[in-house]
């Protein structure tokens, strides 16, 4: 009986200690996840070799937005990125999976210069909401709004999870363009 008790406390506090370390592990993703796109939208540029292009979608009934943009250099400050070459960005959700595009070569012709890099997992919606500031409102595309190529002046950001015990988690997260 004292084996049972014993036993049945222990696999109680080891099931505790990997849902902890599951959800630990799943916040890590998402921080560095948006971490990544923070710091590649703060150094946004506007070009006509690459305009801004932000596209509403939807995957299965839910959010699987993409969205374009010309950025300076590869997970770079502003103070590292004034002198590098600027490269095209794409983020999209395929499936269960947000995915990354570069494209390093603005004007190659093959996709030997597009590298491909899956960002999260357990993904079940993306959706990106762009401040207008000329018409002071969110929409959901972007394509300039009038000023081709332009930035928007702020992106909010909303990436749902599967969680281990099968509830989602959305988290929220707003950046200014282009503000370095």
């Amino acid at each position: 009986m004292m084996a049972a008790l014993v036993f049945g406390s222990l696999y109680v506090t080891t099931s505790a200690i990997d849902r902890a370390r599951a959800n630990s592990a799943n916040e890590q993703i998402v921080r560095n996840t948006l971490r990544v796109m923070i710091d590649e939208l703060s150094v946004a540029k506007s070009s006509k070799d690459g305009p801004w292009m932000g596209i509403n979608g939807q995957q299965d009934g839910l959010p699987a937005d993409s969205i374009a943009f010309l950025t300076m250099g590869q997970f770079r400050g502003a103070e590292s990125a004034k002198d590098t070459e600027l490269v095209r960005i794409v983020y999209t959700r395929e499936g269960e999976l947000l995915l990354r595009f570069v494209r390093k070569n603005l004007y190659g012709l093959t996709d030997g210069s597009v590298e491909r890099v899956e960002l999260a997992n357990k993904v079940k919606a993306f959706n990106l909401r762009y401040y207008d500031d000329k018409g002071n409102l969110w929409v959901d595309e972007w394509d300039g709004r009038g000023r081709p190529g332009s930035p928007p002046k702020a992106i909010l950001i909303e990436l749902t999870l599967q969680q281990e015990n099968a509830e989602l988690q959305t988290i929220r997260q707003w950046v200014t363009v282009g503000a370095s």
